[in-house]
């Protein structure tokens, strides 16, 4: 099992997008490809570090009740495991979610949140989905 069916598999609530497309590309064309909002407005640059807590939060909770769906250090594992598909590679990060944990949406969802991860030879996508 690969690491994105690993965590869809593991993330049971919601919808979970997680998938890996070759080339280099703006966030505009990796939110088409994704199939998330293409306005760029939607999204903001943010640092490894908080790329990681926003990652390890959307796999840990449910965005609409706050239940938790894995233990945190889970969460971190599976994103960990995720990144390491960039090894080797200059990564920026962006996402929909702001610093007071509120967000705008990508999606038609009631509640999404997620980081793009955007590489230099491909792009990544984790990004979840949930209603309430």
């Amino acid at each position: 099992m690969d690491i994105c069916e690993q965590i869809r598999s593991e993330r049971r609530a919601g919808q979970t997008r997680c998938s890996v497309a070759d080339g280099s590309m703006t966030i505009g064309e990796a939110a088409r490809i994704f199939d998330l909002d293409q306005d760029v407005a939607i999204y903001r640059p943010i640092a490894r570090s908080e790329a990681d807590e926003i990652a390890a939060h959307a796999l840990h909770a449910d965005l609409a009740y706050g239940c938790q769906i894995m233990s945190l250090p889970r969460a971190a594992e599976l994103w960990r495991q995720f990144m390491s598909l960039f090894d080797g590679q200059e990564v920026r990060f962006v996402t929909n979610a702001l610093p007071d944990k509120s967000w705008m949406p990508a999606t038609a969802a009631t509640f999404d949140m997620g980081v793009l991860v955007m590489g230099t030879s491909k792009v990544g996508c984790l990004w979840v989905e949930d209603e309430d």
